[in-house]
């Protein structure tokens, strides 16, 4: 066993080392997420982006352009999509009693990231 690990320390090395940068670049991504979604819903309430799927498609293409290549090799555009979704799900069930308790739901899957605003 111990001679496999040692066979392979540079690629144990390698798979660790993106895990634990992926973990600490998280909050970054994240943040980039959020600010693109709070932007796409202003840009909804100017009349630029009609419809929830149009604002899911915006934040979509803008943050995965801002993220760095070394992200990108990580996550696929569904991937960040599907974060995108599960991050507005939980900021606006943040934002609907001050607690992340589940008491907003919005089926995501149909309408985009825009559940009230078309």
């Amino acid at each position: 066993m111990k001679e496999l690990i040692w066979e392979y320390r540079y690629v144990i090395l390698l798979v660790v080392g993106a895990i634990i940068y992926t973990v600490l670049e998280w909050g970054s991504v994240k943040g980039k997420i959020l600010n693109a979604i709070v932007a796409a819903k202003d840009l909804a309430k100017d009349k630029v982006l009609h419809g929830g799927k149009a604002q899911e498609d915006w934040v979509v293409s803008r943050v995965y352009m801002i993220l760095p290549t070394r992200v990108r090799l990580f996550l696929s555009e569904e991937l960040l999509r599907k974060i995108i979704k599960y991050l507005y799900q939980k900021s606006m069930d943040l934002l609907d009693d001050g607690k992340v308790n589940n008491s907003f739901t919005v089926d995501t899957s149909t309408i985009g990231i825009n559940d009230k605003t078309e």
